[in-house]
C-alpha cells in the first residue's frame, strides 16, 4: 500500500466509477483497475463492489477511505508547512466556521492574518450543525470556529475557548409574545432555528414534562432565519451577544424569560494544536487576540 494506490482509490470512491476516475486522473481505465487490485491484495480484502452503475464501497473500503483522506490532508499540510518555514509564504488554509463567528471574530482576525500572510490561499466555509461530523471525519479543514452548547461534548478534539455568551430567545420588536416570561407561553409560536436549536427546544420542553412546539423550522441560513423572524413573526434562539451590535439587532428584542437557557461557547476546534501549519497557527492567534477584545 502506497500513496499512489491510496490516491487512485480515493479518486475512484469520489467519482463513483473507475471510468469516471480514470478520465479525471488522465489515466487509462486498465491502469486504475490494476492499481485497485494491487491495493486490495495489499489490504487482503475487497474494497469495492463493481456493477454496471459504478462502484460501491465495502465496509472495509469505507474505513480505508476515511484513513486515506486523513493521510492525504496530512501530506498536504506537511508540504505546506515546509514551504512556509522555508519561504515564509505559500500554501493554503481551510477554515470552517459557524454563524456565531461571522461578525464578532472573522473580519478583524482576517485583516490581521492577511497583513502578515498575504500569500496564503485562504478558504472559509460556513457549516451547519449537520456538517460537523463530516468535517472531522474527512479532516478537510485545518481547524474550525464553532458555536457549541453546554456541556461541551467529550469527543477527543482539542478546544480553545474564544467567546462565551448566554443563549436568548429572540423575536421582532412588537411581537405578540414579546412580553412572555416563560418558555411555556411560547409553545404555540413558530420557531426558526438551526439544528442545535431544534434539539434544545425538544429537550427543554421534555424536561418540563410538556410536548415540544409543533412548528419548528430548521434553517441552516442565519440571514434567512433573521428574515423570517422579522417578517413572519417567528421566534429564534441566538447568542445574547447579538444585542451588543446595534446594526445586527435593529428591530429585534431578547425575551426576558425566567427559564434558564444554556450558554453558547464559541471555540477553536482542532485535532492537534501542535500539528497546525505556521499559517494556521498565525490565524488561530489572530482569532484569539480578537476574542480577548470582544469578551473584555
Amino acid at each position: 500500500m502506497n500513496l499512489r494506490h491510496l490516491k487512485i482509490f480515493e479518486a475512484v470512491a469520489s467519482a463513483g466509477s473507475i471510468r469516471a476516475a480514470a478520465r479525471g486522473a488522465q489515466l487509462t481505465q486498465p491502469a486504475m483497475t490494476y492499481a485497485i487490485r494491487e491495493l486490495e491484495q495489499s489490504v487482503g480484502a475487497q474494497l469495492l463492489v463493481r456493477s454496471a452503475k459504478g462502484v460501491v464501497l465495502t465496509p472495509i473500503g469505507e474505513a480505508l477511505l476515511r484513513r486515506a483522506r486523513l493521510l492525504a490532508n496530512e501530506v498536504r499540510r506537511a508540504e505546506e508547512e515546509i514551504a512556509q518555514l522555508r519561504d515564509g509564504a505559500g500554501g493554503s488554509l481551510r477554515v470552517a466556521f459557524s454563524s456565531f463567528a461571522v461578525e464578532r471574530l472573522l473580519p478583524n482576525a482576517l485583516l490581521d492574518f492577511r497583513a502578515r500572510w498575504p500569500g496564503v490561499a485562504l478558504e472559509l466555509q460556513e457549516l451547519s450543525g449537520t456538517d460537523v461530523n463530516g468535517l472531522w471525519n474527512r479532516s478537510d479543514f485545518d481547524f474550525a470556529i464553532l458555536g457549541e452548547l453546554e456541556p461541551v461534548p467529550d469527543d477527543g478534539l482539542q478546544r480553545e475557548l474564544l467567546l462565551d455568551f448566554p443563549l436568548a430567545v429572540v423575536a421582532k420588536a412588537g411581537h405578540p409574545l414579546a412580553r412572555a416570561r416563560s418558555m411555556a407561553r411560547l409553545r404555540e409560536a413558530m420557531w426558526v432555528v438551526p439544528t442545535y436549536g431544534a434539539e434544545l427546544l425538544r429537550g427543554h420542553f421534555a424536561d418540563a414534562g410538556e410536548p415540544p412546539p409543533r412548528d419548528i423550522v430548521v434553517c441552516h441560513s442565519w440571514q434567512l432565519g433573521m428574515t423570517l423572524v422579522k417578517r413572519a413573526n417567528a421566534l429564534t434562539l441566538a447568542s445574547s451577544s447579538l444585542f451588543t451590535r446595534a446594526a445586527a439587532s435593529r428591530g429585534l428584542v431578547a425575551l426576558r424569560l425566567a427559564d434558564k437557557l444554556p450558554h453558547v461557547r464559541v471555540s477553536l476546534l482542532m485535532r492537534d494544536r501542535e500539528a497546525l501549519t505556521p499559517a494556521a497557527q498565525a490565524f488561530a492567534q489572530a482569532l484569539l487576540a480578537v476574542a480577548r477584545t470582544v469578551q473584555a
